[in-house]
């Protein structure tokens, strides 16, 4: 194991050493995209002769993939439904659909999904997602969210329920098999999904179920978050009574909140699995013999191979490492550090990573002032495993150029392509979700990944929510779905494989519309493929599909002009080619007879409007086509959070409705509200319009009398008296230790101004103040 502080060390040597819009969408109108882009990428930078290309695109929030033994594509998305597609050219196929169960919330949703690797004799396939039910209740589900609707909410008090960052909706997590039957073109769910596992148990919507795989040794493997409320410093005192088994302020001795990581410790009652990396059977989901709990008789002690994490989000295991495989953890961090944790299945103990004493390389500053037992045992046993490898949530890594700011490690996997140089087989991968970027960690001599050899592999990675291995055994990536300006959007999400080209490479065609793609009949368009670009600069020629026919015979030359006649839609493709056998196709579509995109009027909110944390805002819009048919109109609201300057986004709420209701979200500041409305007609033209709005702030400042000794607020250690913007009626968490010196003065902790316990929470109020830890000499 390696020491915490050599973990930092060696994340400063390696900082040291370096110190269009999509085919036939309508014309954007003025207002469209007005909000300040998330920063990205215009075009993903690779290293020489890799390039990337999108193997499945249009899909909805994809979050999972598995390929089966003929080259089937099976894709789980985060509202809970799957869909396979036989060849990547092929239809889709629905496979099932889970959405009303699922509750699919901020982080929560459907985010694991594997084959039986007997497929297809055994014809099983394994999900684990957010379950809309509460853990032991007879209560039936949904217990939230409402049958036929995708995105779920969390009633808020105002409506009676108990809000999503207030007391949190409980709900927990579920493993299931599903046993296939073919059907044309795919498979579909034959009966009802058999329930596995159903633990997990989630407070807040983050840190929920994560990856599901079967590893090397022939089980299954499954993790899953703490479910505590991802800003403040969680013990189980938030909501209290109302999760089971939650203690109060004065009760630290029990595991609610983020301690739940810590349950497999704590005795007394049964374990959970929040927090952990699971192994079972792939037929009973018992833990397997060879668990380093196999012999307790909790069974999910005999299930656990490691906890102590907060958001195992992903893990792979390394090639080659057999029935014990080496498995690789990326764990989603809090204040500072995203964090790869590393481990065998084999040991005398699970391994035990520390969250929520420990972050990265060191004590976590929000945890360590409140003197809870779990975590002063922790400390001083020193039996917590270190990160292998933890990475700081602001700066660059290897002097790549990706947006810096903020961090969430969201793939890992290990280079297995026989086509890739030698340097990248079997190096590890992973990638980041705010970050945008994908790396690659080199080699040791005896083929182990090696932290100190960390480089960009991928800068401008499209959301990337997972890293996996192709049939072929090239890297592939899914992408979640975002607009070109950041925007979290339907049918934006897509699979994306990374090539080595060592001969000629493809060219990459580009079509974009000179004049609108719709209009009166005969409709007159000039289309533009100059666009088209290649990696050798070989000069290109164009060949054009104008009738919609599949023959590419209708004109030549990267600028076209074309008059189609009639009123129904026509696809029209370019052909583009490099003269050394490399071709590239792009498309759109041309709606003759329409006269035009429908006209979005926003009744509300007011562009001007500053909200707070859970006041309501209401969203209202009208929307009018040209044409006289029906429009669709669809609300996307995301929260996007831009520390140093930097955003990324954190979807919050979907509905197809003229008006709907948003509530101020919880989150570090600055942040704000990307609201986009967008107005659908039968043709598929549609009109956006989107902004942003600003949170009403307020400055607060922390300090000690006497003056000069360190506190923790939101979970960071200040070391003297600190002036933060908060957004108000955010739940700041304020912890001042319990004993300090200051030279060789003794201070013992005896008030806050605010008549706070010693460790509390602080709603920000509308008004600047300052609040103030009084010590007395001891």
């Amino acid at each position: 194991m390696l020491h915490r502080g050599l973990v930092l060390a060696l994340v400063s040597s390696v900082l040291a050493v370096l110190g269009v819009t999509a085919p036939g969408a309508a014309a954007p109108s003025a207002e469209r995209r007005a909000a300040p882009r998330v920063e990205r990428h215009a075009e993903p930078v690779l290293p020489d002769r890799f390039q990337e290309e999108v193997v499945l695109g249009g899909l909805d929030e994809p979050t999972a993939v598995d390929f089966g033994p003929d080259g089937e594509i099976f894709v789980a998305s985060k509202s809970g439904v799957v869909q396979v597609w036989a060849t990547p050219e092929a239809e889709r196929v629905e496979v099932v659909d889970l959405s009303t169960e699922t509750h699919n919330l901020y982080d929560r949703g459907m985010l694991g999904l594997a084959l039986d690797p007997g497929f297809p004799a055994r014809p099983y396939l394994y999900l684990l997602h957010a379950y809309d039910h509460i853990l032991g209740s007879d209560l039936p589900t949904p217990q939230w969210g409402v049958p036929g609707v995708p995105y779920d909410e969390c009633p808020d008090p105002e409506d009676g329920g108990p809000g999503a960052e207030d007391m949190g909706c409980l709900a927990s997590g579920r493993l299931v098999r599903l046993a296939l039957a073919e059907v044309p073109g795919g498979w579909r769910a034959a009966g009802e999904p058999e329930v596995m596992l159903e633990d997990w148990c989630m407070q807040y919507p983050s840190h929920a179920t994560g990856s599901l795989h079967v590893g090397p040794d022939g089980d299954l493997w499954a993790s899953g978050g703490e479910g505590a409320h991802y800003l403040e410093v969680d013990h189980g005192q938030l909501g209290a009574p109302f999760w089971p088994g939650a203690n109060a302020c004065d009760d630290p001795a029990r595991e609610g909140g983020s301690l739940r990581a810590q349950d497999v410790r704590a005795g007394g009652d049964p374990t959970g699995l929040s927090g952990t990396v699971v192994r079972i059977d792939l037929d009973t989901a018992e833990g397997v013999p060879g668990n380093p709990l196999a012999g307790r008789d909790g069974a999910n002690e005999r299930r656990i191979v490691a906890y102590g994490m907060r958001n195992p989000f992903r893990f792979a295991f390394r090639p080659g490492t057999g029935a014990d495989p080496e498995v690789y953890v990326g764990d989603v961090g809090q204040g500072g550090w995203e964090e790869i944790d590393r481990f065998r299945p084999s040991g005398r103990q699970p391994e035990n990573f520390g969250w929520p004493c420990y972050e990265g390389p060191d004590r976590n500053a929000g945890f360590d002032p409140l003197d809870l037992p779990l975590c002063e045992s922790l400390y001083k046993a020193r039996t917590a495993s270190e990160p292998f490898f933890a990475y700081p949530r602001t700066g660059a890594l290897a002097g790549e150029t990706c947006p810096t700011g903020s961090a969430s490690i969201s793939g890992l996997q290990f280079g297995a392509s026989r086509s890739y140089p030698a340097a990248y087989r079997g190096a590890l991968f992973f990638s980041d979700y705010s970050r945008q970027c994908v790396w690659v960690m080199g080699k040791k001599a005896d083929g182990s990944p090696d932290p100190r050899r960390v480089r960009p592999f991928l800068q401008g990675a499209a959301s990337p929510v997972d890293l996996l291995t192709g049939p072929e055994g090239d890297l592939y990536y899914l992408s979640l779905g975002v607009d070109e300006q950041g925007y979290p959007s339907a049918g934006a999400g897509s699979l994306r494989r990374i090539r080595y080209v060592a001969g000629n490479r493809a060219p990459v065609a580009r079509l974009v519309p000179r004049t609108p793609t719709w209009g009166p009949t005969p409709l007159e368009a000039v289309l533009d493929a100059s666009g088209s670009s290649d990696a050798e600069g070989d000069d290109l020629t164009y060949r054009w599909d104008l009738d919609g026919d599949g023959g590419f015979d209708d004109a030549e030359g990267p600028e076209v002009r074309t008059t189609v006649t009639g009123t129904d839609d026509v696809t029209v493709r370019v052909r583009v080619a490099d003269g050394g056998g490399g071709e590239d196709e792009a498309a759109l579509v041309l709606h003759p007879g329409d006269a035009g995109p429908p006209v979005v009027s926003i009744a509300s909110p007011a562009r001007d409007l500053r909200w707070s944390v859970g006041e309501a805002i209401d969203l209202s819009a009208t929307a009018v086509d040209p044409d006289g048919t029906d429009t669709t109109v669809t609300w996307s609201v995301a929260l996007a959070h831009c520390p140093n300057d930097t955003c990324h986004t954190h979807p919050l709420q979907t509905a197809v409705a003229d008006g709907t209701t948003v509530r101020g979200p919880d989150h570090e500041h600055p942040s704000y509200l990307l609201v986009s409305v967008t107005a659908t007609d039968a043709r598929g033209l549609s009109t956006a319009e989107s902004y942003r709005l600003e949170p009403r702030t307020v400055r607060l400042r922390f300090r000690t009398r006497p003056g000069g000794l360190p506190l923790s607020v939101a979970g960071v250690r200040h070391r003297r008296t600190w002036t933060g913007t908060f957004i108000v009626g955010s739940r700041i968490t304020l912890t001042a230790p319990r004993r300090q010196r200051r030279g060789r003065t003794a201070y013992a902790f005896a008030r806050w101004s605010d008549g706070g316990s010693r460790s509390h929470t602080l709603v920000a109020p509308g008004r600047t103040r300052t609040l103030t830890a009084v010590y007395r000499r001891r």
